[in-house]
């Protein structure tokens, strides 16, 4: 073995020894990674998942039964009980229903003007109805001054409150005898002047004299200083009062029986005036059947 080759080996193996040095110098330094959690398995979340949302299940439940709770407690202050016992006290109609009148109206023994007059329901007063008639045009009432008397009251320009159909049908009483009288005939007389929205109409009186029933009547009236004339028709006897409204009516005048009826309206101021006045009057209404006329003059 030579020297060169023997110091070959040495420096050989130097230059391996530094090449590996300066590749190892080289190289980044490890960096250390923070620290993390371990990571939870996918039950474990399912199962914490499920449990908090049963814990705010049963915080509602709870907020919930209190809530209801606190109403129930409230309850017993909204009861109306109390509050609707007063309805017990509307009953405070009549057994039997009443009737009133617009004017002055007749009350007699029985249903038509042949029958005795018992008294008279004005204006104003109710009476109660305690029966009923097969003529519809009337009713049995009690008089209002003395409810111990009963009448047959007329209903032409009567007001009912309640119902009368169930009321009793009262039987008409037998028809009064009439009083032994002359034959037809009548008397009439000028009574007064009214003064109709700035007219003027001529009352008069007429008085059944005889054994016929009136049903009907007419006026004829002429001034003979303004030779304004007016005839008028009625199947009543009309009662004006001072202000030319209806105070009472007759249906008709029966033997004795007296009533009133109306000219029809003067333009003029009929004071001091001479008048002539024709009344008729017939035992049927529309002037019909039996009639008699009277002739006044006169001056109001």
């Amino acid at each position: 073995m030579s020297i060169t080759r023997f110091l070959a080996l040495p420096v050989s193996v130097l230059v391996i020894l530094s090449l590996a040095a300066c590749s190892f110098t080289g190289a980044p330094a490890v960096v250390a990674q923070p620290t993390q959690a371990p990571a939870v398995p996918l039950d474990t979340q399912v199962a914490e998942a499920l449990a908090s949302t049963a814990a705010l299940q049963t915080a509602v439940a709870n907020a919930l039964a209190s809530t209801q709770a606190a109403l129930a407690t409230v309850t017993p202050q909204f009861t109306f009980t109390p509050s609707l016992t007063p309805i017990a006290t509307f009953t405070l109609t009549s057994s039997f229903p009443t009737v009133s009148v617009s004017f002055a109206t007749n009350c007699r023994s029985g249903p038509t003007t042949a029958y005795n007059l018992i008294g008279v329901l004005y204006p104003g007063q109710t009476a109660q109805v305690v029966g009923r008639s097969l003529y519809t045009d009337t009713m049995i009432i009690k008089m209002p001054t003395n409810p111990a008397v009963t009448c047959w009251l007329w209903a032409k320009n009567a007001k009912v409150v309640g119902d009368i159909s169930k009321l009793p049908l009262i039987a008409v009483p037998p028809s009064p005898t009439p009083a032994s009288v002359g034959p037809a005939s009548f008397t009439v007389t000028y009574v007064s002047t009214i003064k109709c929205s700035g007219n003027y109409k001529l009352k008069f009186r007429i008085t059944n004299t005889g054994s016929l029933t009136w049903e009907s009547n007419s006026v004829k009236a002429i001034d003979s200083v303004t030779s304004e004339e007016h005839t008028v028709n009625y199947d009543d006897f009309p009662n004006l009062n001072s202000s030319c409204s209806l105070a009472s009516d007759d249906l008709n005048l029966t033997a004795g029986e007296a009533g009133t009826t109306a000219s029809g309206a003067f333009s003029a101021n009929p004071a001091g005036h001479n008048f002539k006045a024709t009344i008729h009057v017939c035992s049927s209404d529309g002037m019909a059947d039996t009639c008699l006329a009277q002739s006044i003059a006169f001056t109001p």
